[in-house]
């Protein structure tokens, strides 16, 4: 098409020439319904009818996406006399939005290929066509130069919203059937959600965690009940889990660093019931890897320790979440005891374990009023820091673990096998508030199982 590859060590060139697709494409890109896309003067509209036109229209824009997604920070245009470039400066046209160049071609071709995404199906635009498929793939392909000019938001749903009947639509690729031009939808907006994931962790995560805080707001409202389980991100939980899946499995410390908006999108798509019945670790083992979480069976509760230093505590049954305060650095790890009533939570920035005390009330204990428990810290110790084996962020995420002897003694293993030891013991009053407590639970379960 004209863009050729230089000599050793010479960056790729567009020729002048090359310039009519930029033109072609300026010209059709947005505004009105003519072909796919059309910005064409009044006098013309009728050209845009023609298939002649249409085709120009769709090569141009496959063309500009293929050039902006796999060469947008390596295609340098022709030198012009009056602006010398270095060479570490950015493409004309394409790149990133820094230094005050000229990035028309990136932000209308990341225009036009969101139009062809998002846009609601046509007889001049099938809902699986052709240009719409490879709109999707070169959305996936691109999306670090496409990523400033978009609405990352309405990107994400609309190919959730492809993939959310995937496993049906892509149950022939197993019978060795062809493809539907639907399961080819399903499967590049698939791949394309796996390639954004990985491209950007960060936006992704945080993207749809606040999807997901907007839409439980909305379950809140008993009008938009109804509309909410019928969206895109209530019918794609499947591929959503399967996203952060891989972002676990590939890029760890990317997750960590948002470890509480990844477990706030897990428990929105897992229920809340089939965790009650099988646990955290069967239900998605991904989260179970890191010593940072933790899970209790019998108050059915999570901990999730945070890179601020602070550790997010989910009540499982009430759907509620409190943010505990209690450490200077990111949180090591965590860990229940075995009668669910206290929590061990360890940071190796600051040095210091802390024990909590799951004050919960009688409502709290059985999950009655979507009551929060509240926490108490009892006790705090300072240990050794712990050295890692070797410099690198991936081996912080294994640094030390917790791990309960019994309801009082819990030992604080660092990678190396060295072991802390910790025991905490509760004065009179401590102690007949705890058998208080238990007394009241006890009576609260009986009430429950023969109500």
């Amino acid at each position: 098409m004209g863009a050729r590859r230089g000599g050793a060590g010479k960056p790729i060139r567009l020729r002048q020439d090359n310039g009519r697709v930029a033109g072609l494409f300026r010209q059709s890109y947005t505004r009105g319904n003519m072909g796919c896309l059309s910005n064409l003067p009044p006098n013309a509209k009728k050209i845009c009818n023609s298939y002649e036109e249409r085709r120009k229209q769709a090569t141009a824009i496959v063309l500009l996406g293929v050039i902006g997604a796999e060469f947008g920070a390596e295609i340098e245009p022709p030198k012009l006399p009056s602006r010398a470039r270095t060479s570490g400066q950015a493409p004309e046209g394409f790149g990133l939005t820094t230094g005050g160049s000229n990035y028309s071609l990136a932000r209308h071709t990341c225009k036009a290929l969101t139009f062809l995404l998002l846009q609601p199906s046509s007889p001049k635009l099938p809902a699986h066509s052709t240009i719409r498929r490879t709109a999707i793939d070169l959305i996936g392909r691109g999306f670090t130069v496409w990523e400033p000019y978009m609405d990352v938001s309405a990107v994400l749903m609309g190919l959730l919203e492809l993939c959310a009947d995937a496993e049906k639509q892509l149950s022939n690729i197993t019978m060795g059937l062809p493809l539907s031009p639907a399961a080819d939808s399903a499967r590049s907006a698939r791949h394309a959600l796996s390639l954004i994931a990985t491209a950007r962790p960060p936006a992704f995560i945080t993207t749809i965690a606040r999807e997901v805080h907007r839409h439980t707001a909305m379950q809140a409202n008993s009008q938009a009940q109804q509309n909410v389980h019928m969206t895109s991100l209530a019918r794609a939980k499947t591929e959503i889990l399967r996203v952060i899946d891989i972002l676990i499995e590939k890029m760890p410390n990317d997750a960590v660093d948002l470890l509480v908006e990844v477990m706030d999108i897990i428990m929105y798509c897992i229920e809340s019931s089939l965790v009650k019945k099988k646990g955290l670790n069967e239900c998605f083992p991904a989260i179970c890897k890191f010593y940072m979480v933790g899970y209790c069976d019998r108050s059915h509760r999570i901990a999730v320790g945070a890179r601020q230093g602070s550790v997010a505590l989910y009540d499982v049954r009430t759907g509620k979440c409190q943010n505990i305060h209690g450490h200077k650095g990111p949180i090591t790890a965590v860990s229940f005891a075995p009668d669910g009533r206290y929590l061990a939570t360890y940071s190796n920035a600051d040095s210091h374990i802390s024990f909590w005390q799951m004050n919960t009330s009688l409502l709290g204990s059985i999950g009655m009023l979507n009551s929060t428990p509240q926490l108490k810290c009892i006790k705090t110790y300072q240990v050794p820091p712990v050295q890692p084996a070797s410099p690198g962020s991936q081996n912080a995420l294994k640094l030390a673990r917790l791990i309960w002897t019994s309801n009082r003694n819990v030992i604080l293993m660092a990678h190396d096998g060295k072991e802390h030891r910790f025991m905490f013991l509760r004065g009179k009053k401590g102690q007949r508030d705890e058998q208080r407590e238990m007394e009241n639970r006890s009576r609260a379960e009986r009430e429950i199982d023969g109500g």
